[in-house]
């Protein structure tokens, strides 16, 4: 059974991003190299194919990043936000 993994991401104003890029960087099995754009409400989804410890990576068009370290619990995916630091 995969989870799914819910999130949203924000910039440093808490207002909500869309076209987000946010993908698995690491975790406990081999995973497909696919991102999620985030939608007009700044929300996306993942589905992660085994319970565990996963890293995700938030990527904005102008590069900045944030990564976030999560656990998928059977039955119940996750939840994860991304504040993005300000511009550089």
């Amino acid at each position: 059974m995969r989870e799914v993994i819910h999130g949203v991401v924000r910039d440093e104003d808490g207002r909500r991003v869309e076209a987000a890029r946010v993908f698995f960087a690491s975790g406990p099995v081999p995973l497909p190299d696919v991102a999620a754009l985030t939608a007009a409400d700044g929300t996306f989804q993942l589905t992660a194919p085994v319970p565990g410890r996963y890293s995700l990576m938030c990527v904005l068009d102008d590069g900045r990043s944030e990564t976030r370290s999560i656990e998928v619990i059977r039955g119940g995916g996750a939840l994860v936000e991304f504040e993005m630091p300000a511009d550089r």
